[in-house]
């Protein structure tokens, strides 16, 4: 079966698979060998632990993840080994198509988000579409994203629990669209002190980074 995409290398991707389902695994696992002049299988692993060393070693294009593991998640390997794997790039594999385990692994550093359901050739077109810089979706879940940074926010500023009115309302302009400078610019503050600011509602918030600030807000 020819490929939709065609590599923009001419070398084989070395591929990893994390699949605890031995039904899905060994499906991947036939999908990758099938094209033995686009994908080097290097390993098909069980657990997120048992991954770790021969990815580290072996430094794939792409491995793709499953979120539900024994031990340690997809989202927990993912956060732990991107650093030291800077050439590769995460695709999850998975059943679960909710916002919060959506960027829950985006923001681990996985580059693409792959539904099960995802017809065979989507899920090889994506190995390739990621290994050459892209970002694989499922088409749901390209649209939950889409419609998450569409959704309008209300011309009424929201007032979250816990934060200052300043809080809510640099929070309200980021939602709308502004950077930090641009923010700063238009309450008449520093950029310093709009950071200042921002520190303290990632503290209140529980988050990590303006994204998951602004999403939680749109989301209150």
């Amino acid at each position: 079966m020819m490929l939709d995409v065609e590599l923009s290398r001419k070398r084989v991707l070395k591929v990893g698979l994390i699949e605890d389902d031995p039904v899905v695994r060994m499906f991947l696992i036939e999908l990758i060998r099938k094209h033995p002049n686009e994908f080097d299988l290097i390993g098909a692993w069980e657990s997120a632990e048992a991954a770790v060393k021969p990815s580290l070693r072996e430094n794939p294009d792409v491995v793709l993840v499953d979120l539900e593991l024994p031990g340690a998640s997809g989202v927990e390997w993912i956060s732990e080994v991107s650093p030291h794997l800077s050439s590769t790039s995460f695709v999850v594999v998975t059943v679960h198509s909710d916002p919060e385990r959506v960027f829950s692994a985006l923001r681990a550093g996985a580059s693409g988000y792959l539904l099960k359901s995802t017809h065979p050739p989507e899920i090889t077109n994506g190995i390739i579409e990621a290994a050459n810089g892209g970002a694989p979706l499922s088409k749901e879940v390209a649209r939950l994203v889409i419609k998450t940074f569409q959704e309008p926010v209300q011309n009424r500023r929201k007032e979250i629990p816990g934060l200052t009115p300043r809080e809510s309302q640099i929070l309200h302009l980021l939602a709308e669209g502004m950077v930090p400078k641009e923010v700063g610019d238009d309450l008449g503050i520093s950029y310093e002190t709009v950071r200042e600011h921002l520190k303290s509602v990632y503290r209140k918030l529980q988050v990590k980074s303006r994204t998951e600030a602004v999403i939680k807000y749109l989301r209150h």
